[in-house]
């Protein structure tokens, strides 16, 4: 199992530290997160788009949207809906240009950070979360698996949106309605076994974990 989708190279973003690639990652998701200007929000993914031409990976940059475009469209979608019903009562033209907004400020956010995992080895990406959460071990973190659920998390975002596309696309070949009804059990079905699939790769690879099986301990009742 592929944890994570590393793109080797040598470019200026590959070889920026660790510590600097969180910092402007975190910049760039605060000002999409915070400002939602058009213009802001355009330059901050026109800044993400630079990123990813100097990291010698253009066409990586669409990644967020072939994966995750679901997602996308939800929020979207449910920006729109409370742009017309909520406080303001906009009309649905006036309504599309803040939906807008909001799509393109999360398809910037997710580009931003998946530009973090493919310039960053896995094991610098893991040492440096580990690293961060090292500071909570005394409060009982372990910081080897926490930083291993974050990676884990990261990759399973564009999963999930890859397979609300795929039933949706079977509901469409039958001819049925794609609604959120009908794809929310088989969306949540192969969420599932995707979990516990990952779960039993990562035990066999040593996750660090609960050991009271091996050292004979009895869990309380």
């Amino acid at each position: 199992m592929n944890l994570l989708d590393y793109r080797p190279g040598t470019s200026a973003v590959h070889r920026c530290p660790l510590w600097a690639k969180y910092a402007v990652l975190l910049a760039l998701s605060a000002v999409l997160v915070f400002w939602r200007q058009p213009l802001v929000v355009g330059v901050a993914v026109a800044v993400v788009f630079a990123l990813y031409l100097t990291a010698a990976l253009p066409r990586e940059f669409l990644a967020p949207w072939r994966r995750g475009w679901p997602l996308l469209l939800f929020a979207g979608i449910a920006r729109f809906i409370s742009g017309i019903w909520g406080p303001t009562s906009a009309s649905p033209l006036e309504a599309l240009g803040p939906a807008l907004v909001v799509v393109a400020a999360v398809f910037g956010a997710l580009a931003a950070a998946r530009l973090l995992v493919i310039t960053t080895p896995g094991t610098e990406l893991l040492d440096g979360l580990e690293r961060f959460f090292g500071v909570m071990r005394p409060v009982g973190v372990n910081p080897e698996a926490a930083a291993l659920a974050v990676n884990v998390m990261i990759r399973s975002i564009p999963w999930v949106g890859g397979a609300v596309r795929r039933n949706a696309e079977a509901l469409a070949s039958r001819g049925l309605r794609r609604g959120p009804v009908r794809l929310m059990g088989p969306v949540l079905v192969a969420t599932v076994g995707h979990a516990q699939a990952t779960g039993e790769a990562l035990a066999a690879r040593g996750l660090p974990g609960d050991h009271h099986g091996e050292t004979g301990e009895s869990r309380p009742s």
